[in-house]
């Protein structure tokens, strides 16, 4: 993960490239108020108040390949994870926390 400063007391953590695969993963991003991320192909996502929260293909929000930002949401005092799978083939994620 790269921290880059922008401007005062703000930054963005850009992530290592993320596999999507077969497999429900997740990144916290308890303290980020945005999750920016690319993609080359289809994902299930949502958040949970952990990592290993299971995606769920009926309910989750399904995100095409290309660029994406979403709003972290916030309740005081909980962990928040981005929780991820992919719909079809292995997807490259990158991800940039701000």
């Amino acid at each position: 993960m790269t921290q880059v400063p922008q401007g005062n007391n703000m930054f963005w953590d850009v992530q290592s490239v993320i596999t999507v695969g077969s497999s429900s993963a997740g990144t916290n991003v308890t303290d980020y108020n945005v999750a920016t991320m690319h993609l080359n192909g289809e994902i299930y996502v949502n958040f949970g108040a952990s990592s290993t929260a299971a995606n769920s293909t009926g309910n989750d929000i399904i995100l095409e390949s290309g660029l994406h930002s979403l709003t972290v949401p916030k309740q005081a005092g909980n962990a928040v994870y981005l929780n991820y799978l992919r719909v079809a083939g292995d997807v490259t994620m990158r991800l940039v926390l701000s």
